[in-house]
């Protein structure tokens, strides 16, 4: 906990709107630190990708492409409209790289780097945000541990590399394979999905098969979508046996998700999928499981999508929309939403008037955070899905599928993405932007809108069910 007291334990940010709702104005900057802050480095990741040199060939990216481009890459998405490992030049693929960056770990996180690095003081409205961005409530010490989160993060994504690099250079030569190593290490840890090894006539430059590979990139998948608070939970336990709810309830739901998603698309040649029938067992095995791992906002595929059967597709697309851990590189409605709600539901079912998980009460500002974030979600899914069902040639599901991805930020595509006009492009990349923000920015929002009163209206009944 980040307190004055000695403890290396973090806990999740409690629901205190009321105490947020005295900062208004601050509120309101966070938002807008985040939406402008995030829109600007968009903007210019598209002019970096704007220019000749960051085009392998000689014709350089549409203004419509670096945009899409700079904002998949900005929201940790990976969906794309041209083939990164062809179309972009070694300058071009340092910028998807640094935008990943960036857009994974968070501007205002680099910003503190920056203004250490300057000797300039963090603002409130920053600290502010670095405690919701990092699912902490207390501000003491938040610069320090801002810095070694970061430090952790760039260490967890080069041990990756190197561990990859250790496989890789048996094929190709030391530079190169350190390169694409630390590129896939970076976007694994992100969940960000961008690859180089689409359009070279390989998948995952023929280690699709290899088990060491796909180990060490779901373990980056992995520990980037369980999120900080669960890291630090985890890695505290040796010393005081001990997880907090947040954790359990994370890691309980985070089981059931893989056990049911492998099971079901391991299961899909009898859902009429083409993908695995000319696969062993062993080789099915491997790319199911690492099917549902990137599932889960990360987006590296190595078996082709449109041929799985449509159960399949309906679990990865469930699987994404859940999306990963608060406080993570993943994107979605989050876990904790979803637990939430289980938990209120479950709780309900069995007559119990009060949320009730592993002998905790869930506060009901918690579970009133978790139904709007819940409707809101599903309700941007809808618009943007009719709009592009009304402007496409799409089908509903293919549709639907795509716009999923771009919100919870997984870049897993059905071939839709590639074929979308302007219109369509400009809608993706503005599901992939809400996506990022959308969340969080609400939270902001919901408790800035709280205002203290002592007017109580009476309480009536309405029929439910």
């Amino acid at each position: 906990m980040l307190s004055a007291y000695p403890s290396p334990r973090l806990s999740p940010m409690p629901d205190r709107r009321s105490e947020l709702a005295q900062y208004s104005p601050v509120a309101r900057q966070q938002a807008l630190i985040l939406v402008v802050g995030f829109a600007t480095i968009i903007a210019i990741g598209m002019l970096l990708l704007r220019l000749p040199i960051a085009a392998a060939g000689e014709r350089a990216l549409t203004w419509s492409e670096a945009f899409f481009i700079s904002t998949s890459a900005t929201t940790v998405t990976g969906l794309v409209v041209i083939t990164p490992a062809v179309d972009l030049s070694l300058f071009g693929q340092f910028v998807v790289l640094g935008l990943m960056e960036i857009g994974g770990a968070g501007f205002i996180s680099f910003s503190v780097i920056l203004f250490v690095l300057i000797g300039r003081q963090v603002t409130f409205a920053g600290r502010q945000i670095l405690r919701n961005t990092l699912g902490v409530f207390e501000t003491f010490r938040i610069v320090p541990f801002t810095l070694t989160v970061m430090g952790f993060s760039i260490g967890i994504q080069l041990i990756g590399a190197f561990a990859l690099w250790l496989r890789w250079r048996a094929t190709m030569p030391d530079l190169k394979a350190f390169y694409l190593a630390l590129f896939h290490s970076v976007s694994a840890f992100c969940n960000a999905g961008f690859d180089l090894f689409s359009g070279t006539g390989q998948n995952l430059f023929g280690y699709d098969k290899d088990g060491y590979t796909l180990t060490v990139m779901m373990a980056l998948i992995i520990i980037g979508g369980l999120g900080i608070l669960v890291g630090a939970d985890i890695v505290t336990y040796y010393w005081d046996r001990r997880l907090s709810l947040h954790t359990r309830l994370t890691l309980a739901l985070t089981l059931f998700l893989y056990v049911i998603g492998i099971l079901i698309v391991l299961m899909d040649p009898i859902f009429e999928g083409t993908t695995f029938v000319d696969m062993s067992w062993h080789d099915r095995i491997w790319k199911a499981v690492f099917a549902v791992v990137s599932s889960r906002t990360a987006g590296l595929t190595i078996i082709p999508l449109h041929e799985l059967g449509e159960a399949s597709i309906l679990t990865l697309l469930v699987s994404m929309f859940i999306g990963g851990a608060p406080a993570s590189m993943a994107g979605g409605v989050t876990l904790s939403t979803v637990a939430v709600l289980a938990v209120t539901v479950f709780s309900t079912v069995r007559g119990n008037p009060h949320a009730v998980a592993f002998g905790r009460t869930l506060p009901l500002e918690t579970i009133a955070k978790a139904t709007a974030i819940m409707m809101v979600s599903i309700l941007l899914v809808l618009v943007i899905s009719l709009l592009l069902l009304a402007t496409t040639q799409g089908d509903f599901l293919n549709v639907v599928f795509e716009v999923v991805s771009a919100f919870s930020n997984t870049g897993y595509s059905l071939g839709l993405t590639s074929q979308l006009d302007g219109l369509g492009r400009f809608l993706i990349a503005f599901t992939m932007f809400w996506g990022r923000l959308g969340p969080l920015t609400l939270v902001v929002m919901l408790a800035q809108r709280e205002r203290p009163t002592y007017v109580r209206y009476p309480t009536e009944k309405i029929a439910m069910g």
